[in-house]
């Protein structure tokens, strides 16, 4: 007799128990020897496939995050560009073109001193230009124990001459005390302002007679001085 067992999953176990020798053994009337234990035949199928292992699964991979180029960008350099296009398109303009005159050249100034009985005159001016109205000073210093006289009509009385036209309140050529022409400063000096315009280049001769005077407590001085002087003119 046989018999059969199912064991586990897709798993086939033959027992066999006292099997006779073979069919139609028993004819043969011989008597056959029952092992103690019959043999046991395993018939194992094909296995499942495996399960993952877990700890392969249980590993997460790696994520790479990958930041936009343009996020990359500093500030900086986005300023930086900004200013380079901003230079380029300002070197691309035309300089504006300078509407600015010339400088004039400087005046040249003239001076001379008289030295006189009790006085001195400084007879100066600053330089001329052509058709613009200009001056010669005559400042008179009195010497010593002698002052400027407070009651004296000093007048300077031009001569005529080419390239010059006087300025004088009066009599064009006649500049004094009456018209304002003289300024006392101090007790002892004072000056005659003599007014003109050039109307040429080179040089403006002013010339004439002043008339002055100079005093003590005892006695005053009367003088006229011939002054002249050749003013540079631009």
């Amino acid at each position: 007799m046989c018999r059969v067992q199912r064991v586990g999953v897709g798993a086939l176990v033959l027992l066999a128990t006292a099997c006779a020798k073979s069919e139609g053994g028993g004819a043969a009337g011989t008597a056959t020897a029952v092992p103690s234990e019959a043999p046991t035949i395993s018939i194992t199928g094909t296995p499942p496939p495996a399960a993952p292992s877990a700890s392969a699964s249980a590993t997460p991979s790696p994520v790479v995050a990958v930041a936009p180029a343009a996020a990359s960008a500093s500030p900086s350099a986005s300023a930086n560009a900004a200013g380079a296009k901003a230079s380029t398109a300002t070197s691309g303009k035309a300089a504006p073109t300078s509407s600015a005159k010339p400088e004039a050249a400087p005046l040249k100034p003239a001076a001379t001193s008289i030295s006189g009985k009790n006085f001195t005159l400084a007879v100066g001016s600053p330089g001329c230009r052509v058709d613009v109205p200009c001056a010669v000073t005559l400042r008179i210093t009195a010497g010593g124990e002698f002052h400027v006289n407070k009651e004296f009509p000093y007048k300077f009385t031009a001569n005529a001459a080419p390239g010059v036209t006087f300025l004088g309140g009066g009599d064009a050529n006649v500049f004094s005390r009456a018209a304002g022409d003289f300024r006392e400063e101090t007790e002892k000096s004072a000056t005659m302002t003599v007014r003109f315009k050039p109307t040429a280049a080179g040089e403006a001769r002013v010339a004439g007679t002043y008339k002055l005077s100079v005093c003590t407590a005892d006695q005053c001085q009367v003088e006229s001085q011939a002054v002249q002087l050749a003013v540079p003119t631009l």
